[in-house]
């Protein structure tokens, strides 16, 4: 009995040995399926290993073998699952991918997304198309891509693209706000600084002060007077040539000043200060534009404003007598700020002073000071610190 040979189908089939031999040979066109499957079984890999390799599902990588693109996802997961598969099998990963691209198209078929918008293009025929309808052909709408996926993508770009601009405009906005300058508001001259301010005295001067002790927070101001912005000051002194700070605020240079331009207010400390001369402080009104004169007491003189405390007799008369270092006001009326001003300073104990009703007396140490009328004392005029005031009328 004679040997038969046996043919096995398969790889031993002579148009599958044909078709490898022309593939080895470079005479026929390379399958993107056989070159992935030829380099995973060189590199004694299994699908499942890939898989794991990958993170790619196993039916995904044996669509790609078997190129049956239609089981496949969209072509940009696609892509991505061959570039892993080709790192995995260590094959060029550009060539793999043009492969892929060039296959499809030799294939006749179609990527995914160009299905999506071949079956929108479809979906819109003559007869469906209304007379207004935008894509219909003839009527001279829009493309038909914009009105296809493209549409909602365009749409969230403009919304995101007008957010990031409101965004940043609210970060601007607030920068600018705290830059700008009020169309009302007057612009302060660079030559003068603005501090705080004192009070035109009801005169046209301001009396003098003799004594170095700071003055007590005034409560209160002229009734009726409207405060404006900025006012202009002049200060001078006899002698001149002193250092003047208004609320510890120096003053450049030495009077007299003229047109100081400061910070309206109606409770400013004026200080002057000179070589020789006791420091001399008042607390005056700038609500308004005003002109302290202030006289300076040589060291261990008397003070002129003491001085010209002369007694006033006649029934009713009234005597301060100051006991402790106050701030001390006396006006020639019932209300504070109103009438003849007769004493503004900073009065050291022992001092006394008697006028004739009505008078008006404000200190800033109501303890320091006691009243007395026709001889007859009242008693202090309040407790220790304390800032008020007292009518005494005729």
């Amino acid at each position: 009995m004679s040997d038969v040979p046996t043919v096995h189908a398969g790889a031993h089939d002579p148009s599958e040995r044909a078709s490898a031999d022309e593939r080895r040979d470079g005479r026929g066109p390379i399958r993107l399926g056989h070159l992935l499957r030829e380099a995973r079984e060189r590199a004694g890999l299994g699908l499942s290993d890939v898989a794991e390799v990958t993170h790619v599902r196993r039916n995904y990588l044996d669509a790609l073998e078997e190129g049956r693109y239609g089981d496949l996802p969209e072509d940009v997961y696609t892509r991505n699952f061959l570039r892993l598969y080709a790192q995995a099998v260590s094959l060029d990963v550009d060539e793999v991918v043009e492969l892929y691209l060039r296959e499809r198209r030799t294939a006749g078929g179609l990527t995914t997304l160009e299905q999506r918008l071949e079956r929108d293009r479809r979906a819109v025929t003559p007869s469906a198309a209304g007379p207004f309808d935008a894509r219909a052909p003839g009527r001279g709408g829009p493309p038909e891509w914009l009105l296809g996926p493209w549409l909602p993508t365009l749409v969230l770009v403009v919304i995101v693209v007008g957010i990031g601009l409101w965004g940043f405009n609210q970060l601007i906005t607030p920068a600018a706000r705290s830059t700008a300058t009020p169309s009302g508001a007057p612009s302060t001259p660079a030559a003068a600084p603005v501090p705080p301010s004192p009070a035109p005295a009801e005169s046209g001067a301001a009396a003098a002060a003799p004594g170095g002790g700071l003055a007590p927070p005034v409560l209160g101001g002229p009734g009726g007077s409207a405060a404006v912005e900025h006012v202009r000051v002049d200060v001078i002194t006899t002698p001149p040539g002193a250092s003047v700070t208004i609320d510890t605020y120096p003053i450049p240079g030495v009077t007299p000043h003229t047109a100081v331009l400061y910070t309206a207010s109606d409770a400013r400390v004026v200080r002057a200060e000179l070589d020789g001369y006791q420091s001399t402080e008042v607390i005056v009104d700038l609500s308004t534009d005003a002109r302290v004169e202030l006289v300076l007491t040589p060291i261990g003189a008397t003070s002129p404003e003491i001085d010209a405390a002369v007694p006033a007799g006649g029934e009713g008369a009234l005597t301060i007598t100051v006991n402790d270092t106050t701030w001390l006001e006396i006006y020639r009326s019932t209300q504070r700020n109103v009438g003849e001003r007769l004493v503004y300073t900073t009065v050291q104990g022992g001092a006394s002073f008697t006028y004739g009703p009505p008078l008006y007396v404000y200190v800033g140490n109501a303890a320091g000071v006691r009243i007395s009328r026709n001889g007859q004392d009242l008693g202090a005029m309040g407790s220790p610190g304390a800032v008020l005031g007292r009518a005494f009328p005729e």
